[in-house]
């Protein structure tokens, strides 16, 4: 089973607006807690690389958040998904539950009385159809 389509979501200002608070405290736990001098290269390197990253969310959270009229998101909530690839569902319990020829006309016999009960067939269509299905060979 595949999922295609195109989702588009924006994040909420509210979202937006908590996630800027988060990602500035982020940044300002790790200029006070950490000492830069004492690290190895690739510590400074990977604390560069986090810094930047950091950074990048507090830019997009700001704009998107309740302190800014501008968004980078300007598209509309929109989903237009489609499942593609689905096999209906073969389990044991999907198979015993599959008439065999001889019960397909109980089953048919029932369908079409609930047809008739809910009011979607008169009593004529009813009685017409029913004797359409009791007409049928039956394989006896």
């Amino acid at each position: 089973m595949k999922l295609n389509g195109t989702s588009k979501t924006k994040e909420s200002k509210y979202n937006s607006t908590v996630s800027l608070f988060l990602s500035i405290g982020m940044l300002v736990v790790v200029l006070v807690a950490f000492d830069f001098s004492e690290m190895p290269t690739f510590g400074k390197l990977f604390m560069i690389l986090w810094i930047g990253v950091v950074c990048a969310q507090i830019y997009q959270s700001y704009r998107n958040s309740i302190f800014s009229n501008k968004s980078l998101h300007h598209e509309i909530t929109d989903h237009d998904l489609k499942i593609s690839g689905f096999k209906q569902n073969t389990s044991p319990k999907a198979e015993s539950t599959k008439a065999k020829p001889e019960k397909d006309f109980a089953l048919r016999l029932r369908k079409l009385e609930g047809l008739y009960r809910d009011g979607l067939l008169t009593t004529e269509e009813y009685e017409a159809k029913r004797q359409d299905i009791l007409d049928e060979d039956w394989g006896k």
